[in-house]
């Protein structure tokens, strides 16, 4: 195994080994909450990126540019 000569005196004794990283990504990666699916991330990935405002948005436009009658029956339907 190749160590690096770091500037830094006693830095080396504060960098994590491998192993160590990875037992300690192991111990916190049980408190982080997950996806119970692909789906769920994805909608929520969407939702981030369409944002609410759009969606107040769209209908008011449609609405003053005369198309509200088309879309509620889209949505009546």
């Amino acid at each position: 195994i190749m160590k690096l000569k770091l500037p830094n005196p006693g830095l080396e004794d504060r960098i994590l080994s491998h192993d160590e990283l990875e037992h300690l990504e192991v111990e916190e990666a049980g408190d982080r909450p997950k996806w119970d699916n692909k789906a769920q991330y994805m909608l929520t990935c969407v939702g981030f990126c369409v944002g609410l405002g759009n969606v107040w948005r769209f209908p008011y436009l449609c609405q003053s540019h005369g198309g509200g009658e088309c879309l509620f029956g889209f949505l009546r339907e």
